[in-house]
């Protein structure tokens, strides 16, 4: 058998155990519910501060994005 089959054969057991795992049983207290809450909002208001911060660089990418410089001929 080569490496590389021996290689390809191995990378697709650890996918299936990614894929399939076993029941964990595991408990999730009422924490953990508010934590991925607190976490989104975190993003949300950390993306609009990004925003915020670079709204006249995003405004002129767009303005440039969606109009076309139109060459004035000075000899016509």
């Amino acid at each position: 058998m080569s490496f590389n089959r021996l290689l390809t054969i191995c990378f697709f057991l650890i996918l299936a155990s990614f894929l399939f795992p076993p029941s964990a049983y595991a408990y999730l207290d009422p924490g953990t519910g508010s934590y991925i809450f607190q976490l989104l909002i975190a993003g949300i208001v950390g993306l609009a501060f990004v925003i915020k911060v670079y709204w006249n660089r995003i405004r002129a990418f767009l303005v440039g994005l969606f109009t076309k410089d139109k060459i004035i001929d000075e000899d016509a």
